[in-house]
């Protein structure tokens, strides 16, 4: 049997902040914390975290109760999310960018212990996923900010997002962890 490996706290409020807040899968997980995956897994019970299948019950139970409470009238996609399509599109943009955080310090890790070529890649396409999120969710701003020019003219302007600028500090971090990963290599 193997020895118990000992875990800082940072390690595992690291590895809990993975588990519970981003969609980084268990084995990797499990891996950067020397943990085979039945072990993690023993370890997030013992651990007391927040199971990833109770926050997905949840999230479909909050749904159901928001498609019975609305307006008869109401579709699915229809005025409601018009109304608070601005706050969906921030709320997108904050889970994109703390995702590619969360990716960003697994690469880290990655790179420090020598993990495959494989997770580097997945990493990689998982990055150029959350770009295609962001111009999505650049779009969706743009086509909400554009009928409201009228009516909003009296309120203060709200700050113009730099789509390009965004476009070049995320391939200057995808350049960085390439570059990190190759030399750890």
């Amino acid at each position: 049997m193997p020895a118990f490996r000992a875990h800082s706290a940072e390690e595992i409020e690291r590895a809990r902040t993975l588990y519970e807040e981003t969609d980084v899968s268990p084995a990797d997980i499990a891996r950067l914390m020397g943990l085979g995956v039945n072990t993690f897994y023993r370890r997030v019970k013992d651990w007391g975290w927040r199971r990833r299948r109770l926050r997905v019950e949840e999230s479909d139970a909050i749904a159901r109760e928001a498609l019975t409470s609305a307006d008869p009238g109401i579709a699915a996609y229809g005025r409601a999310w018009e109304e608070d399509k601005r706050s969906s599109a921030e709320r997108a943009e904050a889970a994109i960018l703390g995702q590619i955080a969360a990716i960003e310090g697994l690469q880290l890790r990655a790179a420090r212990a020598a993990l495959d070529l494989i997770d580097s890649e997945r990493a990689a396409r998982t990055l150029w996923r959350l770009a295609q999120a962001l111009n999505e969710v650049e779009k969706l701003r743009r086509a909400d900010a554009a009928p409201r020019k009228g009516r909003a003219a009296g309120r203060a302007s709200e700050p113009e997002v730099d789509v390009e600028a965004m476009r070049e500090e995320l391939a200057r971090r995808i350049a960085a962890m390439r570059k990190m990963y190759e030399e750890g290599a």
